[in-house]
């Protein structure tokens, strides 16, 4: 939600890297943990002006680079902003995958290890978008509603 309003007033990255930390600090204080966000979103401007000539890589090494993108945020800009193979591992995408058996892990990069050669490269961002919206509505982790899943007859931790 804050996203448009961050830019319009810093249309690029050398002009987000020059931001009056207080003033960022104010369009994103909804977000919460808004300092350490200001903080993080300056500096990787910078480095997006200093390093990449403002453009966003699309490699993992120089996306995580960036400070305060870890795997996920770097996943997520692979398969939304840029089309390429990403697949960002949130909770509901761990929790899905180990409740449909895919696997057995719950470290975020050793899930995303064990989906990626199960899913094709081209559709490794939806497919997390899909676990994401399929744990938010129908498998959430206290009460998921089995008896109205489309996979219970397939699920090995279905209830039905």
């Amino acid at each position: 939600m804050v996203t448009p309003s961050v830019f319009a007033t810093y249309p690029d990255a050398d002009a987000l890297a020059d931001a009056a930390p207080g003033d960022l600090e104010a369009l994103v204080h909804s977000t919460g943990f808004y300092v350490a966000k200001s903080r993080n979103l300056m500096g990787m401007a910078r480095r997006l002006a200093d390093n990449y000539d403002g453009v966003v890589p699309g490699g993992m090494e120089d996306l995580v680079s960036l400070p305060g993108v870890g795997r996920k945020t770097a996943n997520v800009v692979r398969s939304v902003a840029l089309g390429l193979p990403g697949l960002p591992v949130d909770t509901h995408v761990g929790r899905l995958a180990r409740r449909l058996d895919l696997t057995q892990e719950s470290d975020p990069v050793k899930v995303e290890t064990d989906l990626n050669p199960m899913v094709p490269a081209a559709e490794r961002g939806l497919f997390s978008l899909l676990l994401i919206l399929h744990g938010r509505r129908v498998c959430p982790s206290r009460s998921p509603r089995c008896e109205d899943c489309v996979l219970n007859d397939y699920c090995p931790s279905s209830i039905v």
